[in-house]
């Protein structure tokens, strides 16, 4: 998929429903100016329509569920790379 051909460690997708995305967007204690209902289904449609490809290639490595609470979230992406090895990224 890459134009310099190489494969990342680790891809990092959360996928969560649209509402619960708008819902957090929207209760975000340092949101844009911009937040509201209307710009940010714009800004997910754009994300849909430019990252879809990329997700679908990747969605066999693996996911974790973006729907429940951010601190579980964020203990589940731990785990992942907790799993990594130190130095096997190129970056």
């Amino acid at each position: 998929m890459s134009q310099l051909r190489l494969e990342p460690d680790v891809v990092l997708v959360l996928e969560c429903s649209t509402e619960v995305i708008i819902n957090r967007l929207l209760n975000r204690n340092q949101g844009r100016v911009d937040d509201n209902y209307q710009t940010i289904q714009r800004r997910l449609q754009v994300y849909i329509d430019s990252t879809l490809p990329v997700i679908e290639y990747y969605h066999s490595k693996g996911k974790v569920d973006g729907e429940k609470s951010e601190e579980e979230v964020f203990e589940a992406i731990k785990g992942v790379f907790s799993k990594l090895k130190p130095g096997s990224s190129d970056g």
